[in-house]
């Protein structure tokens, strides 16, 4: 009788830990599509014509999209890529990403040449 409450408390543990770890493993996944979001959302501010790609047309309407306070800069807080894409973009490093900054990225980051940006272009920036 003893053994067989010693198993059955063990299978309840053995149960207990993987319902947290399944429900662990969906918070991942929740936290992933989260990040897909944001990736998503930074995307869509470019691609105004929602074909899933940035146009050079539309990459020169960011610019103007994401300068919140127009002043013909991006600096930091408005640069919607991360730090690593704002240091590649401030080519002289004055702090801030000018206009012309801006529209020599699109070739920097146009890795097939074909004039538009897609997704796996921009993730590694976002």
């Amino acid at each position: 009788m003893l053994k067989t409450r010693f198993i059955g408390i063990g299978a309840l543990a053995l149960a207990a830990s993987l319902t947290v770890a399944c429900s662990s493993e969906e918070d991942d996944i929740d936290d992933l599509d989260d990040i897909g979001d944001v990736i998503d959302d930074r995307i869509d501010d470019l691609d105004l014509d929602d074909d899933s790609v940035v146009s050079q047309n539309e990459w020169g309407s960011g610019f103007i999209v994401w300068d919140e306070n127009g002043d013909q800069i991006l600096v930091t807080g408005e640069f919607q890529f991360n730090g690593v894409a704002f240091d590649a973009a401030d080519v002289n490093n004055d702090g801030y990403v000018t206009e012309d900054e801006w529209d020599d990225l699109m070739d920097d980051w146009d890795v097939d040449a074909d004039d538009v940006l897609e997704e796996f272009e921009l993730e590694p920036y976002l």
